[in-house]
This record gives C-alpha cells, structure tokens and sequence, in this order.
C-alpha cells in the first residue's frame, strides 16, 4: 500500500515537473518567435565602408550609437568580390547587376559623374531639396537640410546632374604633397625648414641627397641612396601639370556671336572671354589636354630626375649637371673652371620608382630604409604613412609640389574629398526604409565623425599633421607648440590660397585615363628600359584616346561622317555571316544513306536532347542575342539604355588602339602556335623513342597538368621577379659563374620586348604534357609495318619521322591546329593574372581589351561590339574546323 502511495507521489511530481517544462518551453518559443520578428521587421542597411572588424573606429562607434538610439536598425559591412589591380569598379558593377550592392557606398570624386550616367546612385533630393525653379543648383529656399549650404560650390556642382543629387561630401578629406625625412635632409647639408619652392630647387635637392655609394642596411637590390621616389600613378602625375600651370581637362565654351572657341580650366566658375564677354550660359565642350606644354614638361621633368647624368665637383661636392655635349667632350666647365670626368664619375638619375606592389619594395619600405630620401603621397595622415613604413613620424615632414617654370611661382596641393552615395537599389524600396537608409547615410558622414579622427591623431601623438585651425577648433590649443613652424605654413598658406588647391578630373571617366598614364606613360619612362622612350608621341596618344570614346565620346557631327561607310560595311559583313551560316546548316542538312534500321521513332531521340538544347540555348545562345542587341545600344547596368545604332562601331573603327590590340593578338597566337602547339608533338616523338623510364617520363610531363591554371600562372609570376633575388635571375647569375658566360639579369614583365613571350612560357610549360599524351596515341597507331619497311630501305630518324610520323599525324594535327588557334585567339586568362595588359599595352591582347572596357571603362556595348568583331573573325576558322572534323574517323590505338 505504501509503495503504491510512494508511486503515485512520485508520478504526481513528475506530472508537474513536465507541465512546468512545457510552459517555460512554450514560454521560450514565444519569445524566440518575438526576437525572430522582431529581426525581421528591422530594417536592415548595408554600407560599403563599414569595418566591423574594427570596433574602435569612429565609424564603428558611430553606428553603434545609432543602433542604440534606433532598435528598428540594423546595420551590416558589404564586401564584393576582390579582383586584381585596375579592375576598376568591376566588383560594384556586378554586385548593381546582381542586385545584391550596397544601400550606401563610397563614390570617388572623379568617377561619381560616370556612375550617375551609368544609373548607379539614388538621387537625395527628397531629404536635400528639389530644383524648382529649374536652374540645376539646389539654393536659398530651395534648401531643405541645412548642411548642404555649407558644401563648397564645386563639391556641390560635381555631385549635381540636371538638377539631382548623387552624393554627400564625406567629412574627411586629403591632402597629396612631397613627404620627406628631416634627418636624411640635415645629413645632406640642407635645411629641411626652407623646402625647394621650384622645380630646379627640387632637382638640385634630390642630387644633394643621393649618394650611389652609400651602404643602404636591410637593402635588398638597391644601391645606395637615391633623392627621391616617383610613382608612376597617374594621380601622383597631376599635381606637376597643374604646378606648372596646366588643366589636365578643359572646357571649350563657343562664343554664339563670333563662332570663337575660348578654352578655360575645368575648376573654372568663371568665364569671361577676354574682350569682356561672360560665356557662362554656352554649353561646354569638354576634352582631355594632356599633351599641353605644362603635361609635356612636367612628364620631362619625371625624365630629368629618372635619367639626368650628372657629376660632383670633385673639390667642392657640389653636383654639377652634364648636358649632350659635356658627355661628348668628356669634361664641363663650371664657374669658368674645366672639370675632367670619366665614365665612372657620371652619376645617371636621382630618382627611383617602385619596381611591384611588395611593401618591402614600395615608397614607404624605401623611405623607412633610406634608400629614398622624398616621395609623393597623402601628407594629411602622415601616421598612417609612419605606421607603415614603421619609422618614427618625427623623422616625417612635408611640403607643397614646387612650382613649375610657367605657373608663376604659384606652388600647389592636390585635395581628395570622396562622396557618401545610396546605390540605385535604394530606390526600390520603401519611404520607411529610404529614411532608414538616409538616417545611416547622414549619420556616418557628419562632421562629428572627420572630429573623431582628428581627435585619434592628436592623442595618438601626431598632432604636428593636423591642421592649426582645426587644432584651435577642437580645444587642442595647447598642441599648437608640436606643430613645426614648416608645415604650420603650409597649412596657412594653403588656407590663404598662396599655395592652390586642385582636385582630380571630374568630367569625362578619370580612372581609365589614370590607369593609362600610368601604364602608357610613367611606367615606361621610369623602367630601367626607358631612357630613350619618347614620351611625347605615348601622351599623344592617351590624348587621342581619351578625346576620341575613353573619356569623352566622339561628337555626332563626328560620327555622321562615317555612317554612310558604316551602313555599307555592316551590310558585307552580314551577308558573309549568312553566307557561311548557309554552308554550315547545309552541311548538316546531307542526308547519308542508312546503314542500319532505324529502331526508334524520330520524336524520341529529340526529347532525349531537349534538356541539353534548352541549357545551351540558355547559356550560350540567349547571351549571344542579347550582345548582339547591346553592340547597337548605349547599354547601362542600371537605368534605360538608349539606341545608338552603328555609333559603337564607327567608334571602334576609328579605334587605333583596338586595331593595335588585334595585331598584338595575332603576335600572341603566332608564338603559342609556334611553341604551345608544336612542343607538344615533338616531345611526343621524343617520348615514343625513349629505350627506358616511359611511364616515369610521361608522368614527370603531366604533372604539370594536375595542377590549377591559376597556381601555375602565380608560380611562374613570382620567378619572374625582376630583382635580383627572383628565382630565374638568380639562376642567371649562377650560370654567369661560368667561364666566358655573361647575361644580363632581365627584368622579364616589365620588359615590352620580353613581356609577351614570358606570357606564354607557363602556357606552354602546363599544358605540353597532357598534348603530347594525345599525340603519343595517335604514334601508337601507326603500323609497325611501315617502321620495319622504312629500315629495310635504309632510312634514318629524320627520314621516317618526314614521310612516316608527319603525314600520319597531319589529320590531328589540323584539328588540333584550328581548336589551339580559335581558343588562344580568345584566350586573355594568363596575361589578366601576370600584366594586366602592361607593361605599357605590350601585352593588351583583344580578350583583355574587351574585358577592360567592360569592368574597367563600363563601356558594356563597345565591350560587345568588339567581342562580334572578333567572333566574325573566327567565323571562317570554325567553318574550317568543322569541315575537317566530319571527315574524322577514330579509332582506338595499340599501347602494348
């Protein structure tokens, strides 16, 4: 009875301890569901400059606050797809195309213009204001959030197209000027507080500064020390045009009454002619100027420092600089005095550049080491730049870029304010989360965040890099004293406009012709071949490409000349399309005479393969048509794009450059064709003639072929460095150990002579095995008959291998030849991975040009109209190859 009581207890118990168990898990359900809705119906803002990763960051502080004082917010970091350099804003574009950007991004100052025509940015005219009476600006009543008035006019005209907004100056901006160290500039004799004002001032303190035989610690190629580094960035480039007095890009306003042309900067507000006549309402026709008398003598100048010979007055030290004649004379007279020299006295350059991306190699590993003494970059955050050249910031100082001999004396800054914008997605969404969108937007761009990191730099101990005013605004008087009285006048003058202020181009698509300076012009002229590269002609021509579709587009009156020519072109090249699609088709249509009974019915085998017809249609031919249809539009990611008709051909028969790449193409199939092709058959004769090792040697030559394309390429990149220490230079400075051996140690990509052919080694190296494997089989059957005849007869290795292995191999060899020669034509994988096309465009092949202009220069239908092109071009090659593949016949091969 007990026990029965106990047991009833014991079940009773149990009974609530499960009740009780099943409220608090109904309960947990209920407020999971709560939390689950609650995530839901946040609205969630994704930003591209968001590093949660670093929660110290004003940034980051900022965002928590928000989040804080709004709990319908979320917040999250946006990361795209990283690809390699100069692939401009490829990952954006795609991320816009699969509609999974941004809500807000970072705009650049001279590519905002491009992207507002692209469809890319949201306009903020609902929270800023709207153009009501129609003017284009957004002024006085206009007006709805303040802040906007206190933007300076040209940021405010930049981000404005026809009466829209695009984007909000973010708070923090940059300064670039000439970084130098203090103790490097005392060493040398020279007062670092009294910096050169002049380009010659300049030139003369960079050869007090360099000392070919001073012994560099922790060097790893260079000698000595040189005075100064140049980047060969396009960017870098502008500020010596513009202190020369020159606009990279101009405007051309025509006066309505006379017909004249008057051409003026394009910063400019103003524009009166100069007989009085204010042109402000003409239309402005803008263009690039980069072969202006200030372009030309400021890319002279990068010259000068790379190349100028030079040498030191051996009784007084101080360098003496030789012109054409004094090289010839061998002796200079300086100060009515004859100074003899000899070869071993000239002293060629103050300058160097940065020869890869490495940082140890980069300007700040130079400067950190010595090796360099000045160089060109952002001087507004010199902490950041101490921290990664890990030298102490003390050491750190800088100056304005000098002026050139035409701008009268007037020295200049360049100044880098970048945007905050909403990408065009923003749009789709809902008023309530538009406002989510802009309460993030105006939030992390405040003045209150640029505060946050000046307040970081001074409590961090680098209060001499910040502005005195800003100093005094913050209450940071007391720090005034670590400002040294140099750079306190820089910032003063810069402020007073003694020393002017400049921006990158902003009209037109800047970074394509940045990049193209860079790897046109400034690489070439300060890569160790470049001495005698005519520096002229290479801005001529960037000149010439810009004004004629890559930064400014051809004008109709322009295009209306070729149309005529245009219409009767496209009519030849369709009737040769239809022609060969005639013969193909009908060479499919030949009925054979039937062989065996037919089992089943004509319907069923058609099923089978419909599947695999509606995916190649799909993903073959639905693009295709879809090329076709952009080739003939002004086609944009986001946004309408308009019907052009045959402009984007003209254009691109107009197109040297797109020529020019062409016959670099067929270059890069001639030498693949050359060696990828037939390496291949001759190691597979070599192969078949081996006494021993046969299995080991086939596997030693298709390992390679196991292997990614990717990691080979990379492999192959690293062996190509050009310094000493890269592995194939080092295997060249072993065989000059040899008696009567002497090569010179190569710098490999960054010779154009040598650049196409290391492109195509690593292609041949990886693929020559599994090649030669195919063509081993094809050996294989060949009767030994005709071997034992041919020995009978008396004839050697070369006679069989000519009337015996060649004419048996002849059919795979075609058919090899045509799918080799098609498919390198379009080839561009190899060349993307180690150039990028350079050095220069020595390397630019018609693949890498097509992808260029479509995820670089965003010109998505000249990207199109140049792949049909080239698709026409091979049009006969894949007729060819598919008449010679019919007449194939297989068969399987004997390997015993």
């Amino acid at each position: 009875m007990n026990s029965f009581k106990q047991m009833n207890t014991i079940f009773k118990t149990t009974n609530l301890k499960l009740a009780l168990c099943l409220v608090m898990l109904c309960g947990a359900v209920l407020l999971s569901g709560q939390e689950a809705n609650s995530v839901r119906n946040k609205v969630n803002v994704s930003v591209q400059f968001y590093k949660p990763n670093r929660p110290d960051s004003p940034v980051a502080r900022r965002v928590r606050e928000l989040l804080k004082k709004d709990k319908s917010l979320s917040v999250s970091a946006w990361g795209g797809i990283k690809l390699p350099e100069g692939s401009g804003k490829a990952s954006i574009v795609m991320a816009i195309a699969g509609k999974t950007a941004p809500d807000i991004m970072e705009e650049h100052f001279h590519v905002i213009r491009n992207d507002i025509r692209q469809g890319f940015l949201y306009p903020l005219n609902e929270w800023i204001g709207n153009d009501d009476n129609g003017d284009g600006r957004i002024t006085g009543d206009e007006v709805k959030w303040a802040p906007w008035k206190q933007i300076p006019p040209l940021w405010r005209r930049v981000a404005m197209v026809n009466g829209k907004i695009y984007g909000i100056p973010q708070p923090s901006y940059s300064y670039v000027g000439v970084i130098f160290r203090v103790d490097l500039v005392r060493a040398a004799g020279l007062d670092p507080d009294n910096p050169p004002k002049t380009w010659d001032e300049l030139a003369y303190w960079c050869q007090r500064l360099t000392d070919p035989g001073k012994q560099i610690p922790g060097a790893t190629y260079q000698r000595g020390q040189k005075g100064i580094v140049l980047l060969p960035n396009g960017f870098t480039w502008l500020p010596w045009v513009q202190s020369d007095g020159g606009s990279p890009v101009v405007q051309v306003r025509k006066d309505p009454a006379t017909g004249k042309e008057y051409v003026f900067p394009m910063e400019a507000t103003k524009f009166i002619t100069p007989n009085g006549k204010n042109l402000a309402s003409a239309k402005p026709r803008w263009k690039a100027d980069f072969t202006s008398k200030a372009a030309i003598a400021a890319t002279g100048f990068y010259h000068r420092l790379r190349w100028m010979k030079w040498i030191r007055d051996p009784e007084t030290g101080e360098p003496v600089t030789l012109c054409r004649e004094d090289l010839l004379n061998g002796y200079v007279m300086k100060s009515g005095k004859k100074i003899v020299f000899t070869e071993n006295d000239i002293i060629t350059g103050v300058a160097r550049t940065v020869i890869n991306n490495q940082r140890e190699k980069g300007p700040w590993g130079m400067l950190a080491r010595g090796e360099v003494a000045m160089t060109t970059w952002f001087v507004t955050d010199l902490g950041k730049f101490a921290e990664k050249a890990n030298i102490n910031p003390e050491l750190l100082s800088w100056f304005p870029f000098p002026a050139g001999p035409d701008s009268g004396g007037v020295r200049v800054v360049q100044k880098q304010q970048h945007y905050s914008s909403m990408c065009e997605a923003v749009g789709g969404r809902t008023k309530g989360e538009r406002e989510k969108v802009w309460e993030v937007l105006t939030g992390i761009t405040g003045k209150e965040i640029s505060d946050a990191y000046l307040q970081e730099r001074i409590l961090g101990g680098l209060a001499k890099f910040v502005p005195p005013a800003d100093l005094k605004r913050l209450g940071f008087e007391d720090y005034l004293r670590d400002v040294p009285p140099m750079i306190r006048r820089n910032f003063n003058e810069i402020e007073s406009g003694k020393v002017r202020t400049f921006t990158e181009p902003f009209m037109g698509f800047w970074w394509t012709m940045g990049t193209a300076i860079d790897r046109e012009v400034l690489s070439l002229l300060l890569a160790e071949t470049g001495e005698n590269f005519d520096y002229k002609s290479a801005l001529k021509n960037i000149e010439h490409k810009a004004n004629s579709g890559l930064m400014f587009g051809r004008t109709q009156a322009e295009l209306d000349k070729y149309r005529p020519a245009a219409r009767i072109a496209l009519a030849v090249i369709t009737l040769i399309i239809i022609v060969f699609s005639y013969f193909i088709i009908r060479s499919f249509m030949k009925k054979k005479g039937d062989t065996s009974k037919q089992v089943y019915s004509i319907f069923l085998p058609w099923m089978l393969l419909l599947p695999a017809l509606l995916l190649v249609a799909l993903w073959r031919y639905y693009p295709l048509l879809r090329g076709m249809v952009m080739a003939f539009q002004d086609y944009h990611v986001a946004g309408g794009s308009k019907w052009v008709g045959l402009d984007n051909f003209i254009t691109l028969a107009l197109d040297g450059s797109w020529w020019a790449s062409l016959g670099r193409t067929v270059y890069f199939v001639f030498l693949n064709m050359l060696l990828a092709f037939t390496s291949p058959i001759f190691l597979a004769v070599l192969l078949s003639e081996v006494p021993r090792g046969k299995v080991f040697y086939r596997t030693l030559f298709f390992l390679p072929q196991i292997t990614s394309g990717i990691v080979i390429t990379l492999l192959w990149k690293l062996m190509y460095d050009p310094t000493p220490m890269g592995f194939l230079n080092k295997v060249i400075s072993l065989l000059n150990m040899l008696p009567l051996v002497h090569i010179d140690s190569q710098t490999w990509l960054l010779d154009p002579k040598l650049a196409m052919l290391c492109c195509v080694i690593p292609t041949v190296w990886a693929s020559m095995g599994m090649a030669s494997l195919i063509y081993l089989a094809a050996l294989h059957s060949i009767p030994g008959d005709l071997y034992e005849a041919a020995d009978i007869d008396g004839a050697g290795f070369m006679h069989k291998l000519r009337y015996i292995t060649l004419p048996t191999l002849l059919p795979l060899i075609i058919i090899n030849f045509f799918g080799t020669f098609i498919a390198t034509f379009q080839n561009m994988g190899g060349i993307f991975l180690l150039t990028y096309g350079g050095p220069g465009v020595t390397t630019t092949v018609a693949g890498l040009r097509i992808w260029q202009e479509a995820y670089a220069n965003l010109r998505f239908s000249m990207a199109t109209s140049m792949a049909w092109i080239l698709g026409a071009i091979l049009i006969a090659f894949s007729y060819l190859q598919i008449r010679i593949l019919r007449k194939v016949e297989f068969k399987k091969a004997d390997w015993n």
